[in-house]
């Protein structure tokens, strides 16, 4: 089991599932305390900003609940005296104007020796509030408990006054409940710590599945590339090793002329002349693979006639019966030298594919549609089903033996797909009954 793990952990896919892993969650991790952060923030800031703005009427309040409380006292020295005749009420105590009293709010007011002159209600547990008056001005988030046990959430300011009427009061502390909201504000904290666990669980089955996804391309050009490099040097090795072995006898045969050795040079360029167009065709291919933008250009009809001209010479030396046929009535918009080497490659492909008095039938047209159409029929040995599959692969034979005699490399049909695909075309292949293959493009 731990061999697995370590197995897995030393993986490429691991590696890659990490890289996502920390990238989400410290995205989720980052978006967790903003969110939280801009909460608290904005549940509170009402409240902040009602008791700032209380400090402006201080001394109203002050006035507003030493009045209260002597109400208070009034009402009780005068309880049950109803002939008393005096007596006074609470529109006797004028608020000053502007002053707003909010009703979750409190206030305590004290002497300069931190005693609390007015009533406050027994129940809130506010009585048993100490000043703090090293920090004035300054709102403060504290936890009383009042009557019943529970503990109770305010924020307060405390600011020192100097009251006219009332002399003895040094400062004055203002209160606002913020249990409801501290409450609410838990359930909400709870329900986005919860929606990003959530959502932090998916980033983890999102990473490892991005992690398989970007590797798989990474993985597939790696497997095409050693694939390339290996068959790449498979194909050196056969004409590096005759030409040794061709040079090797002519080293133990100083004496010898030239002629004596023609048949040991001539295999030996005919090696060389195989590496050469290896070589050509890998940098062919390494071109392609980097990207390609063809040069785009008007060709008349006569531009075809002149291939099939050239390839009439090269079947006839080949002993090959060669009929090209140009349906081609307009200009055609391409690059010359990608359409030219495509054409060579499918012909060249033909007449290696075909026998003795073989024939190749190459027809080129263009569809209502403004497409050019080319077919390249022949007689040969054909294709099978199987094989139709892999002729573009990079350095597949069919007959590697019989390609291989012919100067065949297995580079050709895949850097003709390469070419269509740069021109932006299809590319197929199809029996032509009784015997041989058509190659079809649709540009």
């Amino acid at each position: 089991m731990l061999s697995k793990l370590k197995k897995k952990a030393e993986s490429g896919d691991f590696t890659f599932f990490i890289h996502f892993f920390s990238v989400f969650t410290g995205i989720f991790l980052v978006m967790t305390v903003i969110i939280l952060q801009v909460m608290r923030v904005g549940v509170y800031s009402s409240v902040d900003s009602n008791l700032q703005g209380a400090v402006a009427n201080a001394e109203a309040y002050v006035s507003m609940t030493m009045s209260r409380t002597l109400l208070d006292e009034l009402e009780d020295a005068f309880a049950g005296d109803s002939s008393s005749g005096g007596g006074s009420d609470e529109s006797d105590f004028k608020l000053k104007p502007g002053t707003e009293v909010a009703a979750n709010t409190s206030y305590i007011v004290y002497n300069s020796k931190g005693i609390i002159l007015n009533n406050v209600n027994t129940f809130s547990g506010l009585q048993s509030l100490k000043l703090d008056s090293s920090k004035l001005g300054q709102v403060k988030e504290v936890a009383i408990e009042n009557y019943s046990g529970h503990a109770e959430k305010y924020h307060t300011i405390t600011v020192a006054v100097s009251s006219e009427d009332y002399p003895e009061v040094a400062y004055i502390t203002i209160a606002i409940n913020t249990t409801q909201l501290g409450d609410a504000n838990s359930r909400y904290i709870k329900i986005i710590v919860v929606v990003m666990v959530i959502f932090w669980i998916i980033s983890v089955l999102a990473s490892v599945y991005l992690a398989k996804w970007s590797r798989k391309p990474i993985l597939e050009n790696y497997e095409k590339q050693k694939t390339f490099v290996e068959n790449a040097s498979h194909e050196l090795r056969t004409p590096l090793a005759v030409l040794q072995n061709r040079l090797e006898t002519l080293f133990r045969k100083p004496e010898s002329t030239i002629l004596e050795n023609s048949e040991n040079i001539a295999s030996s360029l005919d090696e060389v002349r195989n590496m050469r167009i290896l070589t050509t065709n890998l940098l062919n291919l390494a071109r392609r693979d980097d990207g390609l933008t063809p040069e785009i250009k008007e060709l008349s009809p006569e531009f075809f006639d002149d291939l099939f001209d050239s390839y009439s010479l090269i079947a006839e030396e080949n002993h090959k019966v060669f009929t090209g046929i140009n349906k081609v009535t307009r200009t055609v918009k391409t690059d010359e030298t990608l359409l030219k080497q495509l054409l060579t490659i499918l012909f060249d492909n033909a007449v290696k594919y075909t026998g003795q008095d073989g024939k190749i039938i190459l027809t080129i047209r263009q569809s209502p549609d403004r497409h050019l159409l080319i077919q390249i029929a022949d007689n040969g040995l054909g294709i099978s089903d199987e094989d139709k599959k892999k002729i573009f692969d990079r350095f597949y034979r069919v007959d590697k033996a019989r390609t291989r005699q012919s100067g065949g490399f297995g580079l050709g049909l895949s850097l003709a797909k390469q070419i269509v695909d740069s021109l932006k075309g299809t590319i197929t292949v199809k029996d032509n009954p009784p015997q041989g293959t058509i190659f079809e493009v649709k540009l």
